[in-house]
């Protein structure tokens, strides 16, 4: 019986192929840009979420905004002798300008330690990174990005090579792998030099401190967290001048923050499926007109009211459904240009197909009843009478 209801409803639609395909248009252009915006929004926080595992999940983060909040070294060997600290650095940042072509061209300094390299997890194309006794002895090399190494020396190999960093001079020693950018900017135009010249460089740097910590483990995060923060409230007047935080903490803040955004987007996109639905509740409307006679014919050789209206949900339900396929469709092409057009690879998930189906085959169910119902209440002389 099921099948003679599907395939009278699909006759239906093919005798009428353009109001058809028409009429499936608000559905196509909800489902696509539901689906489009769901894996965008999924696509970004899979990617924030690389990016900040890259650098490394027991990574843990201190600020300090008074002077007096210094970490001494002497207490963070000892929390690192305890086996709670794995390295650490203090980090001292600024930026410096060059003309490249014309152009302005922003690098980002950072005065580091030795271990900085293992606490963020950099690896290198060439060279070597900051050694004990570079620190040590202070010596003005550099560790730079890829971006700076093609921007300044683009016609040879830079180490070795001599870079001017507010007007001293530092060799260049090492170069960094291709890392990209993150919400602290672009990661491949750094330079990295000793801790103690980044201070004489940056001097007004000096009064808010920043130190990155890499836990032993994962597991030890928590309990290093506890004792740094223990120790800064012994040494501060105020909890406001200092604040720590972990990358597993950042993560959940953005995935929260990323999931809100991409479900309000979304329920922004899903209006166009309301109203899509209210155009297949119009031209099922019109079906139900101009099959009235059909209607009272089927009633009056003993078609049930239930029948009826199951024959002109199927209906609806099948407009809707090629709706959402082609729909789904679009988003496949749609992921394929933004990833061309932007190198941002979008990822349009198994789970769109089902959702892409799920909301075609409600929208249909739900703005087909009302037409359905209606076409099921006439009555066969009034239906047959009809023209």
């Amino acid at each position: 019986m099921f099948k003679e209801y599907f395939s009278i409803a699909w006759r239906s639609v093919v005798a009428h192929k353009i109001r058809a395909l028409l009429t499936t248009l608000g559905v196509v252009i909800g489902v696509s840009s539901v689906i489009l915006l769901l894996s965008l929004g999924n696509s970004a926080k899979a990617e924030a979420a690389n990016q900040i595992r890259a650098i490394g999940s027991n990574l843990i983060i201190v600020r300090v905004t008074d002077r007096n909040g210094v970490l001494p070294t002497i207490w963070l060997d000892e929390l690192k002798d305890s086996g709670k600290l794995a390295a650490y650095s203090e980090i001292i940042s600024g930026n410096t300008s060059y003309v490249v072509n014309g152009q302005n061209f922003d690098v980002s300094v950072s005065g580091v330690n030795q271990d900085y390299g293992f606490v963020s997890s950099l690896e290198l194309t060439k060279g070597r990174f900051l050694s004990q006794i570079d620190i040590d002895n202070n010596l003005p090399v550099v560790v730079i990005g890829p971006k700076v190494a093609e921007k300044l020396f683009p016609l040879k190999d830079a180490i070795g090579e001599t870079m001017v960093i507010q007007g001293v001079q530092f060799r260049v020693i090492g170069i960094l792998t291709e890392r990209g950018t993150n919400f602290n900017g672009d990661l491949d135009a750094t330079a990295y030099i000793p801790i103690d010249f980044a201070g004489t460089l940056y001097p007004y740097r000096l009064n808010s401190k920043t130190y990155y910590l890499a836990s032993e483990t994962e597991d030890t995060v928590a309990t290093s967290m506890r004792k740094i923060e223990s120790y800064l409230t012994s040494v501060l007047p105020s909890a406001n001048e200092f604040n720590v935080f972990s990358q597993s903490q950042i993560l959940g803040v953005m995935n929260t923050l990323m999931g809100l955004l991409t479900t309000l987007l979304a329920g922004i996109a899903s209006i166009s499926l309301i109203v899509g639905g209210i155009g297949i509740m119009n031209i099922m409307l019109v079906t139900v007109r101009e099959r009235t006679r059909e209607i009272g014919v089927r009633k009056a050789l003993g078609a049930k009211r239930s029948q009826i209206m199951i024959q002109f949900l199927i209906e609806a339900v099948i407009i809707t459904t090629l709706g959402g396929l082609i729909g789904l469709g679009v988003s496949y092409v749609g992921a394929a240009i933004i990833q061309y057009l932007s190198d941002f690879k979008v990822t349009v998930g198994l789970d769109s197909v089902f959702l892409s189906l799920i909301f075609s085959i409600t929208i249909g169910v739900v703005f087909g009843i009302y037409p359905a119902n209606k076409a099921s209440q006439l009555e066969p002389v009034d239906a047959l009478r009809y023209e």
